[in-house]
């Protein structure tokens, strides 16, 4: 059974008369209905008031949920007001673009002044030897050129000058028969194929287009510049031919170079990483980097070789084995290039004549409670400028006083408020049914009572009352003493703050058991108010009093409404039983008064 719906069944059944059809004093002309309802008048008001006190008691368990939730509120606040970061606020300030500088709350107010030597690296590990072939002469044919394209016959359109040019290449050609065309547009000597690279050379402006076939893609042209030095013009393949396609398989490069790679494990820094053959170079490169190798892996087109670059900044190492599978040798990694990363290195004074150095893996360093982050190095020294927050932490005891303000004036609004007069229950809100249930409530004056006591609470320390930093109940004093309100005299707050922000930092936040901060024994109190099980939840909780009680008169509304469901029903069984004997009498009076009628006629 539903309790919590138990009491709307009163006012639904027994106050709303629409809701019932009930028929009487058909013969004894008696309003059977408006008797009958006049009878059960003192039962049913008896539960209607249960009803009554049993909505009181639901609406009292929210707004003692409602209590909760605020003063839940309330110490999350507390819980990082109270923190040195907050109260020992530090400003740093800096015109450098080269380093970022942070400052806790044990940093040392100074000018520190920052050299920036050197900032970290990170290790690197690339192919020995390109990928692709490196052996390719000028003998070989153009049609044999596909490592990285497919090489079609093309049709090259060449401007010199103010002439224009058209060569076509055949795969069956070699690359000395295309360097000897070329040469027929540039001059003898002036076109030259060396370590897998085609060179062009002009003492006039000209530009290479493509018509049809893949000659520019195959030699690398494509995308390669033309850089003019004086009066002199120069292309220059932007990789050798040989240089491979990453979509290329294993097994095709293997073969390239006639490498035997069998199936099996790369591992780099202890990390294993399984291949096969059929794998293509860029999905080994992709499991490289999804692997906990700490390197990053890349081909880089231009040079035809693989570079692994270490995550982490600073002298860290790359070890590469192959579990002689001969992928290391595929890869040219086994006649690799190892680059060691390098650390960062600073010198910081905080009186320009005595420098300590500092040296860091990453660009970040700690300092007497600064972290220094550098960017790029700079023959200028840096200054960096440490203060208290003043301002920062100023806003902070700002928002503590009006947090504050706003729980107590909620606690001190539900003690004094009176209920809503002059409407009625249908027409209020919840809120206004809620006004007035806890005024005067024993158990929120206690709490009241006890959060008001902290704004005298002495606290032990260099600072031992709120009014010593400018917080206190104000000009009117006992008026706002009694509805716990607290001002604050922003000067006196400052001054303290100046003078001494670790002794503010106390008062509210120590944590020493000896010496507890008012902010640290105000979030205790309330902990033990708000918490599971605590002073809040036994009143208000599922299984609190409150609960409890509703339980109680939700059973006793259920008694009663059966109680007065047979109680109608009796008297609609016997007001019905008197009905038959008016319809009897009146029906016997009707056969007497016919018969003498009837007698008095003859």
């Amino acid at each position: 059974m539903d309790l919590s719906s138990i009491a709307n069944t009163i006012n639904y059944k027994y106050q709303n008369s629409s809701n019932r059809i009930q028929f009487g004093g058909a013969f004894s002309g008696l309003d059977t209905s408006s008797i009958i309802e006049a009878m059960l008048s003192k039962d049913v008001q008896r539960a209607n008031n249960l009803s009554n006190k049993y909505k009181q008691l639901d609406l009292k368990q929210k707004l003692y949920q409602e209590l909760d939730d605020k003063l839940e509120s309330f110490m999350n606040f507390l819980s990082t007001f109270k923190l040195q970061s907050t109260l020992m606020a530090k400003k740093v300030e800096t015109d450098s673009q080269i380093l970022t500088v942070s400052a806790n709350p044990a940093s040392v107010n100074a000018t520190y002044s920052i050299k920036v030597f050197s900032t970290a690296t990170k290790s690197s590990f690339s192919s020995g030897r390109t990928i692709g072939p490196d052996n390719i002469s000028g003998s070989t044919t153009f049609g044999s050129l596909n490592y990285r394209y497919t090489a079609t016959d093309s049709q090259i359109r060449i401007q010199k000058g103010a002439n224009t040019y058209t060569i076509s290449v055949n795969t069956s050609e070699t690359i000395d028969d295309i360097v000897a065309k070329l040469e027929t547009v540039f001059g003898a000597g002036a076109v030259s194929f060396s370590s897998g690279k085609l060179s062009i050379q002009s003492n006039e402006a000209f530009a290479i287009r493509q018509i049809g076939g893949t000659f520019m893609q195959v030699f690398n042209l494509a995308g390669a510049p033309i850089v003019q030095n004086g009066s002199t013009y120069s292309i220059q393949s932007t990789a050798h031919v040989g240089a491979i396609s990453p979509a290329k398989t294993l097994s095709e490069i293997a073969s390239y170079r006639g490498i035997t790679l069998a199936n099996g494990e790369l591992k780099i820094n202890d990390a294993s990483i399984s291949f096969t053959n059929s794998m293509t170079l860029t999905q080994l490169v992709n499991a490289i980097n999804n692997s906990n190798a700490g390197v990053v892996a890349r081909y880089d087109a231009n040079s035809d070789k693989i570079i692994l670059t270490s995550t982490a900044t600073g002298q860290t190492t790359i070890s590469v084995d192959d579990n002689s599978t001969g992928l290391s040798q595929l890869l040219g990694l086994d006649v690799g290039n190892f680059s060691v990363g390098s650390s960062a290195h600073i010198q910081i004074s905080d009186d320009g004549l005595n420098w300590t150095d500092l040296y860091s893996s990453s660009n970040t360093f700690s300092y007497n409670g600064l972290s220094i982050t550098v960017k790029d190095i700079s023959p200028s020294t840096q200054t960096v400028s440490v203060t208290n927050n003043i301002n920062e932490i100023v806003e902070q005891v700002k928002e503590f006083v009006n947090n504050w303000n706003d729980l107590m004036n909620y606690m001190y609004t539900r003690l004094t408020e009176s209920a809503v007069t002059g409407k009625k229950e249908d027409e209020m809100t919840d809120q206004e049914k809620m006004q007035g249930l806890l005024k005067n409530d024993p158990f929120l004056r206690r709490i009241f009572n006890n959060m008001r006591d902290y704004i005298t609470k002495s606290i032990s320390g260099n600072i031992k009352y709120l009014r010593e930093l400018g917080i206190s109940t104000g000009s009117y004093g006992y008026r706002n003493m009694m509805m716990g309100k607290l001002e604050l005299d922003e000067g006196t707050l400052r001054s303290k703050i100046q003078q001494d922000p670790e002794a503010v930092w106390a008062f509210f936040g120590n944590t020493e058991a000896s010496s507890q901060g008012l902010a640290q024994q105000i979030q205790q109190y309330l902990r033990e108010v708000t918490k599971y099980g605590g002073q809040i939840d036994s009143v208000a909780g599922l299984t609190g009093s409150i609960a409890r009680e509703k339980r109680v008169l939700a059973l006793q509304l259920v008694d009663w409404v059966n109680r007065i469901q047979k109680k109608e029903q009796d008297l609609w069984r016997k007001f019905s039983v008197l009905e038959e004997v008016v319809a009897r009498m009146q029906s016997t009076s009707s056969y007497l008064t016919q018969i003498t009628t009837k007698r008095n006629n003859s």
